[in-house]
């Protein structure tokens, strides 16, 4: 299977050269400038489980990518518009797309205008960041990818990809639950994002002060309540496990918002924080501490230079 990967930042850059490393048929279509950069210097790895570099397949068209199996989509959200004449020509050549995007509104997007038997959908749990030369700098442990289909789709195909990425040496599930795994994730992400930019600090700043704790406490709740509202299927004990999980998270953990935000670039805030708190009013639900968040980091939607 010829595996694209659009978007060669930390985040596509690091699975997809997990995968080329050992050999799978990897193709990154990327814009001009990380073109440049990747055609100039490799693409090098610092990760916990050892660095390394490649000299990948990089190409700035669709039309130059033959074959195409599974399309593996990791940009920003506010980049997701520009990318879909792009899609459009994968998916017309018979390519699945398997979004690894933040948050769960870029699903409706995607499936309105491809339909649901094109799009996987997918979420991934890495620490990873991309340095001033362009290095992808992956500094944890984790690195996994919850993957699954929307639809009946043929079994054979998810577990070739499964076994794809089982090679590359990443942690993978193949979920039969992947909408309930991506709100999951959703959740913790808004609140690991929301507190550690709005605290600029990792979240061991939020797990030792009881004052912010009991307010991180809260808006875990309200999100809980919205996805309820949504018709989401949450275990009962979903809020317990929630803050079992905060409390066991390493407090350097921090968010690809917090380093964004850092850095001066444009905010996924809207797809996130925005997201839910649409969802919120549409259902007629209270969320002061959402709405919180929302209104400390806006100011630095469009980053800061």
């Amino acid at each position: 299977m010829n595996i694209v990967v659009v978007g060669a930042g930390a985040v596509g850059g690091y699975f997809g050269a997990k995968m080329a490393r050992v050999g799978i048929p990897v193709t990154f279509l990327v814009r001009e400038k990380r073109y440049q950069q990747i055609k100039e210097r490799g693409l090098h790895v610092n990760s916990v489980h050892g660095d390394f570099t490649i000299e990948p397949l990089c190409v700035r068209s669709p039309k130059e990518v033959e074959n195409p199996g599974l399309v593996i989509l990791a940009v920003k959200n506010y980049h997701l518009e520009g990318t879909l004449g792009n899609l459009a020509t994968f998916v017309e050549r018979g390519a699945k797309i398997l979004p690894l995007l933040n948050g769960v509104q870029h699903m409706d997007q995607l499936i309105s205008v491809f339909g649901r038997e094109s799009i996987l959908g997918g979420l991934c749990y890495i620490e990873s960041t991309l340095n001033a030369s362009g290095d992808i700098l992956q500094k944890s442990v984790i690195q996994d990818i919850i993957f699954g289909s929307l639809t009946e789709q043929d079994s054979m195909f998810l577990h070739e990809i499964e076994t794809l990425f089982m090679k590359s040496g990443v942690n993978v599930k193949l979920s039969y639950e992947i909408l309930t795994e991506m709100w999951s994730k959703y959740i913790f992400l808004v609140m690991l994002s929301g507190m550690t930019s709005a605290t600029r600090n990792p979240i061991g700043v939020s797990q030792n002060d009881p004052v912010t704790f009991a307010f991180l406490k809260d808006l875990v709740e309200e999100l809980i309540t919205v996805a309820r509202m949504m018709k989401i299927e949450l275990p009962d004990d979903f809020s317990k496990q929630m803050i079992t999980r905060i409390i066991n998270t390493a407090p350097a953990m921090t968010s690809s918002m917090h380093r964004d935000l850092e850095k001066g670039l444009p905010l996924e805030l809207d797809s996130l924080h925005g997201a839910i708190l649409e969802m919120a009013i549409q259902q007629k639900i209270e969320t002061p501490c959402i709405r919180a968040i929302y209104a400390l980091l806006h100011p630095f939607l469009q980053g800061k230079n």
